[in-house]
């Protein structure tokens, strides 16, 4: 498989290096105070042209590729030093916009897309509820049709974005048919009645943008928000594989941050009268370092590039990529720390955020064990699993 990018891809990866270094030495401020000046980053990636990059152009996009996508996000968050700068891209480009992609609903499509792909209204995906993250098929949020109208009834939690964001890909079970076959996904805007929106709790990293809930409380939503309801729950997740596949991206450049640290810090640093990095047991670090972070974005490119249409990764490529990942990147930042020695355990560092980031994003899109769950049901289709 050839990875060798177009003239238009190194376009876009300079671009997106350019853009993620105009904003590099802010996470600091950002990481400690948890807030961000959000809203004036969307602008900055808005007037670059790296918000909708894989939206169709009828509906204002770029018409891109999901390996286009993989590019900007990895530049954006490895130049700034911070997983925020691709919470653009995400919410434009992302699952929630995706799932709108699999809406029946033209006007739907239509009326969210556009200003989505413009950076007027960011859209989140809620699926994780308080007592359920990874068993989706067991969600207690519910949808009940009521005339022209669902009634939606429920409580969602690590909604990133929340409440920043404007429109909410909300899962929920339609007109209580029981396990996976009763799940849909229906929009709710920001200010309906009914929908309550919140900062959530404290995150020990990926901080300066809130993690919030969404809680829906007799919440009247038309019909025409619905994108997929009850029976579509195997061609919703094809939508969610996106989320997956920007996991994989943040893993990549969180490993890639801890890199670029270490190497900066044992080149310039001397201990017993020579350079850290001439020491045989740090350098091999850095190899293993090197490595990891290369495997990783093979994984990550293959899944981007096999994508259908260039927007729904395939789900196989997508939970292999984002499980190697989600164990290589809190390994990869940990080993930056150590190369920093006392500095590293310092606050005074990048490398610490980065590890920070890494553990908290370890079961974003999906626990390690439940996506070898999904891995097996992938490689012995004939067999049925239990969970």
């Amino acid at each position: 498989m050839n990875f060798d990018l177009s003239p238009e891809q190194l376009a876009l990866q300079e671009k997106a290096r350019e853009v993620g270094l105009q904003w590099r030495g802010q996470y600091e401020k950002w990481d400690a105070e948890d807030e961000s000046p959000y809203k004036d980053i969307v602008v900055t990636l808005r007037d670059a042209g790296l918000l909708g990059l894989t939206i169709p152009k009828q509906y204002g996009g770029k018409g891109g590729t999901a390996l286009d996508y993989a590019i900007v996000v990895e530049q954006l968050v490895r130049n700034s030093r911070s997983w925020i700068l691709g919470e653009g891209p995400f919410s434009t480009t992302g699952p929630g916009p995706s799932m709108i992609l699999l809406s029946n609903e033209e006007r739907t499509r239509q009326k969210y897309l556009p200003p989505i792909v413009n950076g007027d209204i960011g859209c989140a995906i809620a699926l994780t509820e308080p007592d359920h993250g990874s068993d989706l098929t067991d969600l207690e949020t519910t949808a009940v049709v009521d005339g022209d109208h669902f009634i939606v009834n429920g409580h969602k939690r690590f909604i990133t974005g929340s409440p920043h964001n404007e429109l909410y890909a909300v899962f929920a079970r339609f007109d209580d048919i029981p396990g996976a076959r009763g799940v849909g996904c229906i929009l709710v805007e920001a200010g309906t009645p009914g929908c309550e929106l919140l900062r959530g709790v404290e995150w020990l990293g990926c901080r300066g943008m809130p993690h919030g809930e969404v809680i829906l409380t007799d919440c009247r939503v038309p019909k025409e928000n619905v994108v997929r309801g009850a029976g579509h729950f195997r061609e919703l997740m094809t939508g969610f594989n996106m989320e997956r596949l920007h996991n994989s991206i943040f893993s990549l450049s969180l490993a890639g941050i801890a890199y670029d640290e270490a190497v900066a810090y044992v080149e310039k640093r001397q201990c017993f009268g020579k350079d850290v990095i001439q020491y045989q047991s740090v350098y091999h670090d850095i190899v293993d370092m090197y490595l990891a972070i290369e495997a990783q974005r093979l994984l990550t490119w293959r899944a981007a590039s096999t994508a259908d249409q260039g927007v729904f990764p395939k789900v196989l490529d997508a939970s292999l990529s984002k499980l190697f990942g989600s164990q290589m990147a809190p390994q990869v930042t940990l080993t930056g720390v150590k190369l920093h020695g006392g500095d590293g355990v310092t606050m005074d560092f990048p490398v610490q955020t980065a590890m920070r980031d890494a553990v908290s994003a370890m079961v974003a899109g999906g626990a390690p064990a439940v996506l070898k769950n999904a891995i097996a049901a992938q490689l012995f289709p004939h067999r049925r699993f239990p969970q």
